[in-house]
């Protein structure tokens, strides 16, 4: 009978009686290796592996996953790539393989090679998972909350599936799903950071979970990130009234984080300026209509400002159809330089105009994928406002609804999210304030430029009569008042009362 040799951590292959055993076993110790942690270990292993047997595919998707560990998502796929080209039927490399193709902005190579997978796999609940993050990237919410709800289906335990279905819920708005599906995660002893995160930016009221002992409990490697948790005790606080305490976590936490985006932060100030006065010295003129086209109507407004609950509003019309934060005018953009064979960006101002024509064809090519037969697309992406007045000019049937906010009540609602990327601006008080101002500005300018194409809503006034909010919708629209019911918005007026003193203060230093 064969009997396994010992194996050390770090030793080359074995080269026994029974090669294909010995490296099995091997690459079984590579994988307990990696998943507990020890990357650089269970690496040497699979190059020793590789080095006797270029060809072994699992050692190619295990060297894979190391480097997806690691974060080093351009080696990684060169070792899933390799190990696809050797087994084209793999469903679990192809399923990884389209992950690293996400990580590395790759949608739509994503989208393909994860087609492959479903094809093999169609209900494999990684499959699913993989899927519904494709749509979270595309910001498709609606197609990635049915696809982590079928993986839930299939296996109903299934942590990732149940955070990217809360995250999903969490952009489309609708709170009462996103609390459940995480407070369930924390009765299910799962909890971790990023759960605590999610609770601590929805609506206070519709928490049951005492975040603040929660936070205490995690372990400590699920707590690296003090920056994170000092955010999440800031909204803990602030639901139990504690302002004082509340604001004692947040002024630190966010001078981090400003601290490490000063450089991007100054690049933001210098586009704003840029893109304000090229508004302010430039006529502005329509794109002709297309009638075969539905409207493109952009809800924008700065963050916390109340667009995603206008956009809820607007979801009761039957021919509207949502699009969220969706990047279809980033992708046209991006697309149309590539075409042209030149460095690739997505600001448009930097678009020759010679290129506006790909870029609509582009532009329109997706619209008409993601609206299918709505009369109305909406985007409610509040970095659009810089690229609004080409937007205007280069689109056919652009319409802009703007949403105004309590320029107090939208800084402090700012200066308490922890984003996942860019917007430098909001962990310095006078910052986010200066870009609040400078949101407004150019929402006047292009409502004073273009009249019949602009309306402005006020978040106030919306929460107080949202039927009127949809009217002003509607005739901007021409669409038909609908008959159904509103759905519930919240109401988070006058927040930034209790903390006016703090941030007086805080805007002296």
């Amino acid at each position: 009978m064969w009997t396994p040799t010992e194996v050390t951590a770090d030793a080359a292959p074995v080269r026994g009686a029974n090669p294909l055993q010995d490296s099995f076993i091997q690459l079984e110790r590579a994988e307990q290796l990696r998943r507990e942690g020890k990357l650089d270990r269970a690496q040497k292993i699979c190059e020793s592996l590789l080095r006797a047997h270029p060809d072994y595919m699992a050692a190619l998707h295990t060297i894979g996953l190391i480097y997806a560990d690691k974060k080093n998502y351009e080696r990684a796929l060169d070792y899933l790539v390799r190990a696809v080209m050797l087994n084209p039927r793999s469903w679990s490399t192809l399923t990884l393989l389209s992950s690293i193709y996400l990580e590395l902005e790759a949608r739509e190579m994503a989208a393909q090679t994860l087609e492959l997978a479903r094809a093999i796999r169609p209900q494999d609940p990684n499959v699913l998972v993989t899927l519904g993050e494709i749509y979270r990237k595309e910001r498709e919410y609606e197609l990635a909350r049915e696809a982590f709800g079928q993986a839930l289906e299939v296996e109903p335990d299934l942590a990732a599936a149940a955070k990217g279905f809360g995250w999903a819920c969490f952009h489309l708005g609708q709170n009462e799903e996103v609390t459940a599906t995480f407070e369930n995660l924390l009765k299910r002893g799962e909890p971790s950071l990023e759960v605590l995160t999610a609770l601590a930016n929805v609506p206070p009221a519709l928490v049951s979970a005492d975040l603040l002992s929660e936070l205490d409990r995690l372990d400590p490697e699920q707590r690296t990130d003090e920056n994170a948790c000092a955010f999440v005790r800031a909204a803990a606080l602030d639901k139990a009234r504690r302002y004082k305490d509340a604001w004692e976590q947040l002024v630190p936490a966010n001078r981090t984080m400003f601290a490490k985006l000063a450089d991007n932060y100054r690049d933001i100030v210098h586009r704003q300026r840029t893109m304000l006065a090229l508004l302010q010295g430039n006529r502005l003129a329509l794109a002709a209509p297309d009638g075969r086209l539905p409207i493109s109507l952009f809800i924008l407004g700065p963050s916390r400002s109340g667009k995603t609950a206008l956009e809820r509003l607007m979801a009761t019309f039957e021919d509207v159809k949502p699009g969220y934060e969706n990047p279809i005018v980033e992708n046209a953009i991006r697309r149309a330089f590539q075409g042209a064979g030149l460095l690739t960006t997505g600001f448009f101002e930097m678009l020759p105009p010679q290129l506006y024509p790909q870029c609509l064809e582009i532009y329109v090519e997706e619209l008409a994928r993601r609206a299918g037969s709505a009369k109305v697309f909406t985007n409610t992406h509040p970095a659009r406002i810089s690229d609004a007045p080409l937007i205007a000019s280069v689109f056919s049937n652009v319409r802009l609804l703007f949403v105004k906010r309590d320029i107090e009540d939208t800084v402090l609602r700012i200066y308490f999210r922890r984003y996942t990327e860019g917007n430098a601006y909001a962990y310095n008080l006078a910052a986010a304030r200066e870009h609040v101002l400078w949101y407004h500005q150019m929402m006047d300018l292009m409502a004073a430029k273009l009249p019949s194409v602009v309306r402005i809503v006020r978040y106030e006034d919306m929460v107080a009569d949202p039927s009127s909010a949809l009217r002003i919708a509607a005739d901007l629209c021409e669409l038909p008042m609908p008959g159904k019911p509103l759905p519930a918005i919240g109401d988070d007026r006058g927040c930034a009362e209790p903390y006016r003193e703090f941030m007086a203060a805080e805007l002296k230093n």
